[in-house]
């Protein structure tokens, strides 16, 4: 384990650990509840794990895995923007669950851009 890291990987893991613990508590909120398909379960489920799985690859500043990180970050978003039973962020209905969803779509837009930003800087080094 490295002893010393830039801004941006400390961002990075920061963001990519903020998202796998959301992930798991909305997975695990999603399953309770039921108003999932077992398609939007499923992929979720595999995202959150992939997830997870990076977390330690991000502290042993692994370059490919900021990649990955990155595609997956994207892939949630647009997943979760399209996924059947999610409702809308924007339907204020209930603040909190809304203000949670916001949250977490701005820390996943800071895990990009951190992401890349360590990216680069392990390119370079």
């Amino acid at each position: 384990m490295e002893t010393t890291y830039s801004v941006s990987q400390t961002g990075a893991i920061a963001t990519v650990l903020a998202t796998s613990l959301w992930a798991l508590t909305a997975l695990g909120t999603a399953i309770m509840v039921g108003r999932q398909t077992a398609t939007s379960l499923t992929v979720f489920a595999i995202l959150t794990a992939i997830s997870w799985i990076l977390v330690p690859l991000y502290a042993k500043r692994v370059k490919r895995a900021y990649i990955v990180g990155i595609i997956v970050i994207i892939i949630a978003l647009v997943g979760l923007l399209a996924m059947p039973g999610t409702p809308p962020w924007y339907a204020f209905t209930a603040p909190v669950y809304n203000f949670s969803f916001v949250a977490f779509y701005l820390v996943m837009l800071a895990g990009i851009y951190f992401s890349y930003k360590s990216y680069k800087e392990l390119k370079t080094s």
